[in-house]
């Protein structure tokens, strides 16, 4: 059994990650794709636009076979965190022969390399790169200048202009790390990213100035792929439901099932409105207390307690105690470590017990079972299917490792919580009942 794996947000689903499934598939040969996706928050530390149920059936509707919720707790941590939870559950499933990414540059000698530069750090490249923080870069900034000069110095050929400021990039050098420290079969592939990751415009195509504005089941031109940001500034905008010309313009760029999605779900959610949960967590904390959380150092916390009572939302208030040195996705992340009561001492015992504790199954296509049946038979893992039974299921796989018991069951707590939280505000923002995880069903997908 063949069996490649993507590491995803799908927020929401377009064409260019339709076409990184077609891609990796012809490539490898995969009998079945596996992918592991970000819940109901993703890693720029906000809500998703839709519910990780959603985002599972569009892509399970569109290539994947079986899909898989990452923790809530790596989701919306730093790329460090967020690819080593994900590559370590892929890992430990036992079936994985083939990790898929997508980069503007598919360089996977050069990243392999930088991953293993990055994960046992000389003492000269850490001189650098404490030289550059002094100077006041930020993290990624100082690690990407004294990257450049540690070549330089090795007499090695430079990074790519942007390649070490490309979030992507990014992320694919920590897959590559993740690979290196568990020193797995697993193998990476770089599939070429096109179109901007930051791009908030969408290309005008010919197939969006066409007058059905659900054309059917297919890619747009490679090199006009819109991002997930310019799809999300759209459907926040425009009322695609109504407004014919904003649909049209949005089918050249996402498959004819989302598109459908899109323009008769419309419960998109947005920081904005989890901006009173937040208000009420930074209130119910003590400002001495804002450190233990993850992503909040001293700085940051010293600065979310002076500017606290000029409080007027997410948004705003990351706008007023940003700096230089933090990014507004390095602020949104320690916001949402709060809401959801993650702290910096459970991520630290969470990495240095092994990360993957469980595999939490969203939904499968019914021609997938073997693939599930070889993951039950080779994962060192618990798959769950079932969250009502999730923690006397958990607890009887590790009666015999209590440290670990315990560790499991915090994890899927915060899960717990990360998916009453954002159901209870799509609730408030949209009406009806929030649902609880015990009564979601699995995701089921024929054909």
């Amino acid at each position: 059994m063949n069996v490649a794996a993507i590491v995803a947000e799908y927020n929401p689903f377009h064409n260019g990650h339709a076409y990184q499934i077609a891609e990796t598939r012809r490539q490898t040969g995969a009998d079945y794709l596996l992918v592991i996706m970000s819940g109901d928050f993703v890693q720029r530390g906000e809500p998703a636009l839709l519910n990780k149920y959603v985002r599972a059936r569009m892509a399970l509707q569109n290539g994947a076979d079986l899909v898989l919720e990452l923790p809530a707790a790596y989701a919306c941590a730093s790329a460090e965190t967020f690819a080593a939870g994900a590559v370590t559950t892929l890992h430990r499933l036992g079936v994985v022969d083939t990790l898929s990414y997508g980069s503007e540059y598919p360089q996977e000698e050069l990243f392999s390399q930088l991953a293993g530069l990055y994960l046992h750090e000389p003492a000269d490249f850490s001189q650098i790169l404490r030289r550059r923080l002094k100077e006041g870069y930020t993290y990624p900034q100082a690690r990407a200048a004294a990257t450049d000069v540690w070549l330089a110095q090795a007499g090695q050929p430079a990074c790519p202009p942007g390649l070490l400021s490309s979030p992507n990039s990014i992320l694919a050098i920590e897959y590559h790390k993740a690979l290196l420290s568990l020193d797995c079969g697993i193998r990476p592939l770089a599939i070429r990213r096109r179109g901007g990751y930051h791009d908030t415009s969408l290309p005008q195509t010919a197939a969006s100035r066409t007058e059905n504005p659900l054309p059917g089941n297919r890619l747009a031109e490679q090199n006009e792929f819109a991002s997930a940001s310019a799809i999300r500034r759209l459907l926040l905008e425009k009322d695609v439901k109504a407004d014919k010309a904003a649909a049209r313009l949005l089918s050249a760029h996402v498959p004819a099932d989302v598109l459908e999605i899109l323009c008769t779900n419309g419960r998109f959610m947005t920081a904005g409105d989890f901006s009173a949960a937040l208000g009420f967590a930074l209130l119910d904390t003590p400002p001495e207390r804002f450190c233990e959380y993850a992503d909040i150092n001293g700085d940051l916390g010293d600065r979310m307690a002076r500017f606290l009572l000029q409080y007027q939302g997410w948004q705003a208030f990351t706008d007023l105690i940003k700096t230089r040195q933090m990014t507004r996705s390095r602020i949104s992340r320690a916001f949402l470590h709060l809401l959801l009561r993650i702290r910096q001492e459970q991520l630290r015992q969470w990495a240095a017990q092994g990360y993957a504790y469980y595999a939490r199954v969203l939904g499968f296509r019914r021609q997938a079972a073997p693939l599930l049946t070889a993951v039950k038979k080779k994962s060192s893992v618990l798959l769950l299917t079932k969250m009502a039974a999730a923690k006397r299921n958990l607890d009887s796989w590790y009666q015999n490792e209590p440290s670990r018991q315990t560790y499991a069951r915090q994890l899927l707590e915060t899960d717990l919580r990360a998916a009453a939280l954002y159901e209870t505000m799509a609730a408030v923002r949209w009406g009806g009942i929030p649902e609880h995880e015990y009564r979601h069903g699995l995701i089921l997908v024929d054909g």
